[in-house]
């Protein structure tokens, strides 16, 4: 078949579409399963596994490509009616027919590509999901030629697999066949990896693979393409890749950072993906697809070969339509990997039973979970229709027979928690949101032993929201951690973190409120120091950028410290063995448009002060409470482990009107709506460090009952699919 070439893929009009549902009679299907056995000796007629079989009534159940799962496709290849050759092959013709561009905007002549403003096409019939097919020739920019033996394409490898089969009857590993995509950030040896960039690397294949993708190869996946990103980790776009959309509603976001990797799998592109999380970015696709999301303990799974967002916080996840399938990648991926350190803190912490094993209950009779009401605060019309539907989804779990602990629509779980431990552990947090409570410039001793004597003055739920969604300084950390990761990748012309800047191509828009800014813009953000003054006499503006010369993560260290222990303290206080919350309350945003505000109420502070002898005036905005406008970033800060489920679907929505200024920049209007628009939410369960299991019963229980992820209904399956 015709591949893709997926750096100049263009809108194409939506594939013919039917949905065929064949009736075999019993005979049929047994001179299937006799020409399965006498045909063994082929890739394309595997020997059955009678013990895999599934029977209804004397018959093999019948393989259907659209939500199958790993069991799905390992049954089909052995009753012999599937290879992995052949699932490969229909997964290409979903990418041919699925993948191209979805948003409207100028090419750029000379490089074909989207480079700058872009608007929404609503009804694309297109994802843009994946970016480099694992196909000979569609690999690589710095290699166009691509014969190495040594780097068999995913259709070879779907080759050698089947020949495995035919020949011992055995699948190679849990993965058998089974199409994964990989997020940009993550290397892989035999294809580009840029993290959505069009830096110019000498070798645009990385020397060797991400310690993920290895345990992946090694398990039996194939790994059929990169998936498109956020450039950098941040956003709905790439320079390279473009931007990713929506299967659900084109016009709006698959996820940010990881959104292609989630948009992939929801369409029906690949089976599984991986994504990379620094703060919402595995967990809001995960959302925004309808998926089963696995964001396991920071020190779980291996960072060695992923290109960092940051030191502290960046972790892979896991994105499939089951927990069941999820729970199976999290067995290959989990366990210590001596390349990251850190993963050391995971040996003897994993279960003796298989992750895959706790992903299959019915009940959640004995367990005890709480409900972080804090994040369920309805701040606009925007987020109430989440809260309904979480509020239905914390019902199912009373009927599937767990105690839930629940403060009430207005109450806080973490109250108590708050008060007893926030004075002594984030001073820094108090003493900088709530100057009032804070007389002295010079010391804060006092007043913070008054504080924790007499806590009445404390904002309990903001200062706890404060705690998720404001970031510790952290000067160095990008700068730093590119630069490490750039050195062993070992390219003779992308060498620093300068390099990516002034060797690379950048798209560019103008200002968008709450929006990602432009890769460039981001890049040359972190490696300063910027400060901006107005000038008093004329009111001028004066920018003073410095140079980042220092490497501080304590602060990071800090919050992500405060955070356990508050959510140990919880756990134990009311013998919780896991809380639940809304992934997020505001469903997917329009593509380019302004987001909701993250900060709910805020003080401005001005300061005076001499430059060179001229007076100038700083105005600096203090954060009293704040929201999360993609997902809420108790996981990621906290490195605590979260499992999500889709917990259904909204009736309505409401956005931002899109107010564009004389400068071009866009700024957030009022609140438009509501549109009866049926977008995915999801439900949140998080736990103590290494308790991946006992959130999977959860999760597995709940999903069991309610059933909520439903396929996007614009990408069905093709002509002649099974």
């Amino acid at each position: 078949m015709k591949a893709l070439d997926m750096d100049q893929c263009s809108l194409k009009p939506p594939f013919e579409r039917t949905r065929r549902h064949i009736q075999i009679s019993a005979l049929t299907m047994a001179l299937l399963m006799v020409f399965a056995f006498t045909a063994g000796t082929t890739a394309n007629a595997a020997p059955a596994n009678s013990a895999a079989v599934s029977k209804t009534q004397g018959t093999i159940k019948r393989f259907h490509l659209e939500d199958a799962s790993v069991d799905d496709v390992h049954r089909a290849i052995q009753s012999g009616q599937l290879t992995a050759t052949k699932l490969v092959e229909l997964y290409l013709k979903r990418i041919d027919a699925y993948n191209g561009r979805c948003v409207a905007g100028d090419i750029d002549p000379a490089s074909g590509l989207q480079l700058g403003e872009i608007a929404p096409i609503a009804n694309a019939g297109q994802i843009n999901a994946l970016m480099t097919l694992n196909l000979r020739g569609k690999r690589s920019k710095t290699d166009t030629a691509d014969q190495s033996p040594d780097m068999p394409d995913a259709l070879e490898t779907a080759k050698k697999l089947d020949a495995h089969f035919a020949k011992t009857g055995q699948l190679i590993g849990p993965l058998h066949g089974i199409p994964f995509a990989i997020k940009d950030q993550f290397d892989t040896f035999d294809m580009r990896t840029t993290d959505g960039s069009m830096a110019a690397y000498a070798n645009d294949r990385p020397p060797k693979d991400a310690e993920v993708v290895a345990r992946l190869r090694k398990a039996g996946a194939i790994i059929l393409a990169k998936a498109n990103m956020g450039e950098y980790a941040s956003g709905d776009r790439s320079t390279r890749g473009g931007t990713s959309c929506n299967p659900y509603d084109t016009t709006r976001s698959a996820g940010r950072s990881s959104g292609g990797s989630g948009a992939a799998v929801s369409a029906n592109l690949v089976m599984c993906a991986i994504g990379e999380e620094t703060a919402p970015s595995a967990r809001n696709p995960a959302a925004n697809n309808a998926l089963v999301g696995i964001v396991a303990t920071h020190s779980l799974i291996s960072r060695s070969g992923l290109i960092p967002a940051s030191l502290t916080r960046d972790r892979p996840g896991t994105l499939c339509r089951s927990t069941q399938d999820a729970a199976t990648v999290l067995d290959v991926l989990a366990g210590y990997d001596a390349k990251d350190p850190v993963t050391a803190a995971s040996i003897d912490r994993t279960p003796r039973q298989s992750y895959r094993s706790f992903a299959n209950e019915k009940s959640l009779k004995g367990m005890r979970i709480g409900v972080v009401r804090e994040l369920m605060q309805p701040f606009t019309k925007a987020d109430e229709d989440s809260i309904r539907i979480t509020n239905e989804a914390i019902a199912d779990l009373v009927k599937l027979g767990a105690t839930v602990v629940d403060p009430g629509a207005n109450g806080q779980l973490f109250k108590q928690a708050v008060i007893e431990l926030l004075p002594a552990l984030e001073a820094s947090l108090l003493t900088s949101s709530h100057k009032e409570l804070f007389p002295s410039d010079t010391s804060n001793l006092a007043s913070l032993v008054k504080i924790s004597a007499d806590p009445t003055s404390l904002p309990t739920d903001a200062l706890f929201r404060l705690l998720l969604e404001t970031e510790p300084a952290a000067p160095g950390e990008t700068v730093y951690a590119m630069n490490g990761y750039l050195h062993q990748r070992g390219d003779s012309n992308i060498k620093t973190y300068d390099d990516l800047i002034a060797k690379s191509i950048f798209y560019k828009h103008a200002p968008i409120a709450g929006f990602s800014a432009p890769a460039i813009n981001r890049l040359e953000d972190v490696a300063n120091v910027t400060r901006r003054f107005t000038k008093i006499s004329d009111g001028r503006e004066l920018v003073q950028k410095t140079p980042v010369t220092t490497l501080d993560v304590s602060g990071w260290h800090t919050r992500r410290t405060v955070l356990q222990m508050l959510v140990f303290k919880v756990m134990a206080d009311h013998r919780l063995d896991a809380l639940v919350y809304p992934t997020k309350t505001i469903p997917a945003p329009i593509l380019a448009n302004p987001l909701e505000p993250s900060t709910i109420k805020s003080v401005t502070d001005k300061m005076d002060t001499l430059i060179d002898g001229i007076a100038y005036t700083r105005t600096t905005q203090r954060v009293l409470d704040a929201r999360a406008v993609t997902a809420w970033r108790l996981s990621p800060n906290s490195g605590l482990p979260a499992v999500l489920v889709p917990s259904g679907f909204t009736k309505e929505v409401y956005d931002r009107a899109a107010v564009v200024r004389p400068d071009k920049s866009v700024q957030a209007g009022e609140l438009l709506g509501p549109k009866a628009v049926a977008l995915p939410v999801s439900l949140e369960f998080l736990g103590r460090p290494f308790t991946e299991q006992v959130l999977l019963k959860i999760a597995s229980a709940y999903e069991r009952k309610s059933q909520h992820r439903r396929p996007p209904a614009a990408f069905p399956p093709l002509l002649k699919e099974p």
